[in-house]
């Protein structure tokens, strides 16, 4: 745990995949304009041990809830999805589009899904 280079604890996640559930909304307005709306990345640091075990934590949370949405998306009434490995496209109502994507997280702010 100890960096022996740096002298900062630090741990290392051999299956981290760096991954983050990004959830967008895309609908048209009227005059067909795409606008797109999408939750922010608070930035997690991983430079300390704190930091490190909270950036990990929420990957693996995000990753269990996009697999169980994963599970679910099939099931919906009232909407159609379409599926993939790391995106689920929701077709919500006419002209709007929820997206879940699993990004990677420096990659976050270049994704325009």
């Amino acid at each position: 745990m100890l960096n022996q280079s740096t002298g900062l604890d630090a741990l290392h996640f051999a299956r981290r995949q760096r991954t983050r559930l990004r959830v967008t909304l895309r609908m048209l307005d009227f005059a067909g304009n795409q606008i797109l709306a999408h939750n922010t990345d608070r930035g997690l640091k991983d430079d300390s041990l704190d930091g490190s075990l909270r950036s990990a934590q929420q990957e693996v949370v995000e990753q269990e809830i996009f697999s169980i949405l994963i599970q679910e998306a099939p099931n919906l009434l009232t909407a159609t999805a379409r599926v993939s490995e790391r995106l689920i496209f929701v077709d919500a109502a006419q002209n709007l589009e929820l997206i879940f994507a699993m990004v990677r997280a420096q990659a976050w702010r270049l994704c325009s899904c």
